[in-house]
Formats: C-alpha cells, structure tokens, sequence
C-alpha cells in the first residue's frame, strides 16, 4: 500500500514539474541556471530540496553525478515515469547548468528539513539492524562514511528520504526494470531480501 502511494505521488509531482518546463521559455537562448533549475521545484523542492517523501533530495549532489543521470533518463537506459520525457526538453548545455546550480546548493537532511504526513517515521530498530548489514555487505567501499561521501558515480544516501530510499532498493531488486547499476553492486543487492534492503534504508536515512 505505502509502495503504491509513493508511485501516485511520484507520478502527481513529475506532471506538475513537466508542466512547469514545457510552460517555460527555459529552451530560451539566455536562460539562466538559476531559471532552468526551477523548474525541478515541482517535484524535488526549491533548490533541490525536497518537501516530500516520494521524491529524492538533489540539492548539493555532485554535478557530475547529476548530469549523468538525467543522460540516462533521456536516453530511455534508466526507467523513469515522467523523468524520461523532461530530459528530453533539455539540450546537453542546459542540463550541465541545471547540474552546475543544483550541486552548489547546501544540502539539507530531508527529517530536518520538512515534516510530511505521508512519510515513514525512521525506525531506530531497524537503523540499528540495517548499520549491521551495510557493514556485512561491505557496502562502505563505494558508499562512504556511512553514505555521506558521493562522487561522479554515486550518489549521497545519507539523510535521503527513508520512503525513496525503499523505493529505489526494490527498484534495484526488481531484475525487470533493469535499472542501471554497477556489477559489484548489482550482486551484493542479490544476496538480501527485501526487508533487509528496507533496512538499510533506515540506516542511510538516520545518518546526518
């Protein structure tokens, strides 16, 4: 059920940021950074921070990292539900300004930032159990102090919504959607079951 009401949401705040786009003149030839960001506020919050649990937190992830994403997106090899068609309205120019201005921005821990009625409350149980199987899936030797640390390959998981987080690990789990990921990654996702993933998922999202 929760799984569901994370779809429809997801789905509600990419029309809105799609909406948002295509209404803009951001295809403008002088477009700011600042202006092409904006319009990602739909759905992943003013600056990148987002004020819902559906939707990740991209606000001061590594540009780099940014700009490989939405490549992915727009050439139909990372499965989206609306992200896919937003891309696709940007050149490679205006997704490295996106990228550029996004990853200047502070980042903000998404239980400190915004309260949501529909968000899964952290369970410290379940962080206390999800610790003990980053350690057991060696998951430190790319996701760095504690998923704090980030590069052009890997994202920041810590203090990232707990429902997204959940999210993306069934998304990682499900062998149909074929959502890119590395190897090593791909294998050590195989040896846990989806509880555990949740998890861990707990953990990545209680680290500020």
């Amino acid at each position: 059920m929760q799984r569901k009401k994370i779809r429809v949401l997801i789905m509600v705040g990419g029309l809105l940021a799609g909406g948002a786009m295509f209404g803009s003149s951001n295809a403008e030839a002088g477009a700011t950074a600042a202006m092409l960001a904006d319009t990602c506020a739909g759905c992943h919050g003013t600056n990148g921070l987002s004020g819902g649990p559906a939707m990740p937190t991209i606000g001061g992830m590594k540009t780099e990292y940014l700009q490989a994403i939405m490549a992915e997106f727009k050439s139909g090899e990372r499965p989206s539900t609306i992200m896919g068609r937003i891309a696709k309205g940007y050149t490679k120019e205006e997704t490295a300004k996106i990228s550029d201005h996004l990853a200047m921005q502070p980042w903000g821990n998404a239980t400190s930032a915004h309260q949501s009625k529909n968000r899964t409350h952290i369970s410290s149980k379940l962080a206390d159990q999800g610790e003990k199987l980053v350690k057991k899936g060696k998951c430190e030797k790319c996701h760095e102090d504690n998923g704090m640390a980030q590069d052009e390959d890997t994202p920041r998981m810590a203090g990232q919504w707990v429902d997204y987080l959940i999210f993306k690990m069934h998304d990682l789990k499900n062998k149909d959607l074929n959502v890119p990921q590395p190897k090593k990654m791909a294998k050590r996702i195989k040896k846990f079951s989806v509880e555990e993933l949740e998890a861990m998922a707990h953990f990545y999202a209680s680290q500020k």
